[in-house]
């Protein structure tokens, strides 16, 4: 019975359709850098802006149709909001180690962990606040600004401000994913605003 329900929740939400650009959108930058890069370690900044790519395309599947009808159903929405958001950035953590094998490392699984998890907390957030049409516009503009401007160390607040550009053992970037992850799921979970 609960295998029918996240069967049939998926495809209410279009993730079958969807899950495969994100493998696409990591395979884009995967296949090329294992067959001609002379060296496995990918480049801090395309590991991020690969990141989301992949994770942009399941930003969509965190809304369903008719906000309304969720309202009016006997099942707990709130739970499931936050185990859809937590399972988003799970599998775009699992496409990107899955990466190493082939030959192309996205850094440490910590720091890769720690990206997503921050990066979906904050999808959720765009979500909860601007509905699913413009959610991508703040991970996206914030991880290009990162992979653009940023660089690892440096005081806190800037470690703060370009967590994803810093090393797995970075504090300050840990606790700045942590809020996000946190801020999104509480307010995804508890989301009433516009689907689209």
């Amino acid at each position: 019975m609960t295998t029918r329900w996240l069967l049939l929740y998926l495809r209410s939400r279009r993730v079958p359709w969807v899950a495969p650009i994100s493998v696409a959108a990591v395979a884009v930058v995967v296949l090329p850098w294992a067959a001609w890069a002379d060296r496995p370690e990918v480049d801090p900044s395309l590991a991020v802006l690969t990141l989301v790519l992949a994770l942009a395309p399941l930003i969509p599947t965190l809304a369903g149709d008719d906000d309304a009808l969720e309202r009016t159903a006997a099942l707990p929405w709130p739970p499931r909001r936050m185990l859809h958001l937590i399972g988003a950035g799970a599998f775009v953590a699992v496409l990107l180690l899955a990466a190493r094998p082939i030959g192309s490392d996205f850094g440490p699984a910590g720091q890769i962990i720690r990206n997503s998890a921050g990066l979906a907390g904050l999808s959720g957030f765009g979500v909860a606040l601007l509905g699913t049409r413009l959610a991508w516009a703040a991970p996206i503009t914030w991880s290009a600004l990162q992979a653009m401007l940023g660089a690892p160390g440096g005081p806190g607040w800037r470690q703060s401000l370009f967590w994803l550009i810093q090393p797995s053992d970075s504090g300050p970037a840990a606790i700045t994913a942590a809020v996000l992850l946190l801020a999104g799921l509480f307010t995804y979970a508890a989301r009433a605003g516009p689907s689209g």
